[in-house]
C-alpha cells in the first residue's frame, strides 16, 4: 500500500481513501497504480474514486471480477484500513473540546483599501497625482511635527531669501561624485534643487546610502554661495513616533497569519497542512496548544493563496494542477477545513488572477463565488484593517526584493529589517519601474499614513517575528517546499509556520508543524 500511495504522491496526487481501496482491490496494485498515471494529462491535488474510474473507461475499461474473501483477505482488509487512518482527516472536533472563540462574534473594520476606488487609466496625468499624493501625505506627516515646521518651499532658495534651510522632498535621483560626496536631487512641487552630501561625513552618507528614488525626505542644510546646491547637514525620514502606544483588544482571541499557501504546485505541503487542520479542530496538541487554537478567531492569508500559471520559467513542470479555476476550487475545500469560527481574511498576491501592478484589488466576484459556503472577508494588497479595535497593515511584501537589492546594508533573506525601513520611510514599495509594478492611483495606497499594531508580510517563504517602535512585525512563511526556481537561487524556505498574535496582549508566537505536535 506505501508503495502505491508514493507512486502518486511523487507526482503531487493524494489518493482519497475509498479511492485507494479501490486501487488495492486489483490483481496488481501497483501495476494497475502506473496505468492510472499513465492516462492522466495532469496530476489531480486529490484523486477520487470517479475520477479513477473514468479513467479506466479511457480507451479500454477492464472488468473486475469479484472474489471469494477468506480469513487471510479479512486480515488484509484489516491492515488496509489501520494504514488508511494516517491519510484520513477528522473535521469533527473532539467531545468536550470548547474553542473559546467560537463563543465571540466577529468584529473587522475595513480601514483603507484600494478595491471598489481604482481610478487609474495609465496616462501621465495618472502618475503626476500618484507622486503629488505621496508627497503631500508624507509631508503633512514631517509637518505635524514641532522640528519640521521651519521647512519652506524650493522657490524661496533661488530668491536668495534664505542661506540656511530646511526642506520636504521626493528624491529623483542619487549619485556618487568623482570625489566621493552624494549628490541627490529632490523635488517638490515647484522645482528641484541638488543636494551635496560630503564624503568625510561617515554618518550622512550612511544615510545617503538608505536612500531610494521616489521616497519623500526632509534635509537641513546650508545655501552654496551662488545658490544652485544645498550642503546638507542632516537628514530625516518620516519614521513612526518611539512613544507609539499599541491597541489592544479587550477580549481573549487571536489572529494567526497563513501566508503564501501555494495551491496547485507539486511542492504543496499536503501532509503539513493536514496538520494544521487537526490541531485548528482541536485533534492534534497537547492541552496548551489546543487552548492556543481554540483562541484563534481569523486567520489571515497575505497573499499567493495559489500557485497560478506561468509566473516563473517552466513552472507548468511543477503544477499539479493546471487550471487556475480549478486552484481556487481546491483553496476553498482546503479552506471549508477550518472551524466555523475561524473567520478567514483573504488578500492577493503577485501569484494571484488579479492585476499585476499594486495596489491590487481583492478578488473579482467570480473568484470570490468559489468560496461560497463560509465566513471569509476579502481584501486587497495592500490593505488596512482592524481586528477587534487593534489595527493590521497586511501586505504581500513583492516590494521587500526591491528594498533589499538597492539598499546593500539589507538582505532578502532577513525581511523583518527590511519592514522596518519600510516603516521608517512610511512607505511600502517606494521605487518606480523595480521589481513591483505600481498602479498610477490617485490616491497612494502604499503610504504607511496609519501606523499599525501589527505589520504582516508574506511572499518571501521565511518565518520571522519582530518589533519596531511598539509595531508587532511578522513574516509569515509558507506551505510549499523549495522549487526548482529557488533552488536555482539558492534560496531555502522556511515553510509549514504559522505565527500567531494575542489581540489582547500583543504577544507574538509560532506554531511549527515542520516538527509534528
Amino acid at each position: 500500500m506505501e508503495e502505491v500511495v508514493k507512486l502518486f504522491s511523487d507526482h503531487g496526487t493524494l489518493v482519497q481513501p475509498d479511492a485507494l481501496d479501490y486501487i488495492m482491490s486489483k490483481d496488481d496494485p501497483i501495476a494497475f497504480a502506473s496505468h492510472i498515471l499513465s492516462k492522466m494529462r495532469e496530476y489531480p491535488l486529490v484523486l477520487s474514486l470517479e475520477d479513477i474510474k473514468a479513467l479506466e473507461e479511457i480507451p479500454e475499461k477492464k472488468e473486475e471480477k469479484p472474489s471469494t474473501v477468506n480469513f487471510q483477505e479479512e486480515e488484509e482488509v484489516e491492515e488496509r484500513e489501520e494504514e488508511e487512518e494516517k491519510y484520513e482527516l477528522p473535521l469533527s472536533s473532539p467531545k468536550g473540546w470548547k474553542p473559546l472563540a467560537g463563543e465571540y462574534d466577529a468584529e473587522i473594520e475595513i480601514l483603507k483599501d484600494v478595491t471598489g476606488k481604482s481610478t487609474c487609466r495609465g496616462n501621465i496625468e495618472d502618475f503626476s497625482l500618484l507622486f503629488k499624493h505621496r508627497y503631500e501625505s508624507i509631508k503633512k506627516i514631517f509637518l505635524s511635527r514641532r522640528n519640521f515646521s521651519n521647512s519652506i518651499p524650493f522657490s524661496k532658495i533661488k530668491k536668495g531669501y534664505v542661506k540656511e534651510v530646511q526642506l520636504i522632498g521626493l528624491v529623483r535621483e542619487v549619485r556618487e561624485s568623482s570625489r566621493g560626496h552624494k549628490i541627490v536631487e529632490i523635488e517638490d512641487e515647484e522645482g528641484v534643487v541638488t543636494l551635496l552630501i560630503p564624503s568625510n561625513d561617515h554618518h550622512l552618507i550612511q544615510q545617503a546610502n538608505e536612500l531610494v528614488t521616489d521616497e519623500v525626505i526632509s534635509v537641513t542644510g546650508k545655501v552654496s554661495r551662488n545658490g544652485d546646491l544645498i550642503i546638507v547637514q542632516s537628514i530625516s525620514y518620516p519614521d513612526i513616533s518611539v512613544n507609539h502606544k499599541k491597541n489592544s483588544a479587550d477580549v481573549p482571541l487571536y489572529v494567526a497569519f497563513l501566508a503564501d499557501p501555494h495551491i496547485g504546485s507539486k511542492m504543496f505541503l499536503w501532509e503539513k497542512w493536514k496538520l494544521l487542520v487537526k490541531w485548528l479542530n482541536g485533534n492534534a496538541g497537547n492541552s496548551r496548544q489546543r487552548e492556543v487554537a481554540g483562541r484563534i478567531k481569523y486567520v489571515v492569508i497575505p497573499g499567493d493563496t495559489v500557485d497560478g500559471i506561468g509566473i516563473y520559467p517552466n513552472q507548468e513542470k511543477e503544477l499539479s494542477i493546471k487550471d487556475i479555476y480549478k486552484q481556487y476550487e481546491t483553496l476553498s475545500e482546503l479552506l471549508n477545513m477550518f472551524p466555523d469560527h475561524i473567520t478567514i481574511i483573504i488578500q492577493p498576491g503577485n501569484h494571484d488572477a488579479v492585476r499585476p501592478a499594486e495596489p491590487q484589488p481583492a478578488f473579482e466576484e467570480e473568484l470570490r463565488e468559489l468560496f461560497s459556503g463560509r465566513d471569509i472577508v476579502f481584501v486587497g494588497n495592500p490593505c488596512y484593517f482592524s481586528l477587534h479595535g487593534v489595527e493590521v497593515l497586511s501586505y504581500h511584501g513583492q516590494s521587500l526584493l526591491d528594498y533589499a537589492t538597492n539598499i546593500p546594508t539589507l538582505k532578502y533573506n532577513e525581511p523583518i529589517e527590511i519592514m522596518k525601513v519600510a516603516l521608517k520611510k512610511r512607505h511600502l514599495a517606494p521605487i518606480y519601474g523595480g521589481h513591483t509594478p505600481i498602479a498610477p492611483e490617485h490616491v497612494d495606497y502604499m503610504v504607511i499614513d496609519r501606523v499599525p499594531d501589527i505589520f504582516v508580510t508574506g511572499h518571501v517563504h521565511l518565518t520571522a517575528i519582530g518589533e519596531y517602535r511598539g509595531v508587532t512585525l511578522i513574516n509569515a512563511s509558507s506551505w510549499q517546499a523549495q522549487t526548482s526556481y529557488q533552488k536555482m537561487l539558492n534560496f531555502i524556505p522556511d515553510p509549514a509556520k504559522l505565527p500567531i498574535v494575542d489581540l489582547k496582549t500583543g504577544k507574538a508566537t509560532t506554531m511549527d508543524f515542520t516538527r509534528g505536535i
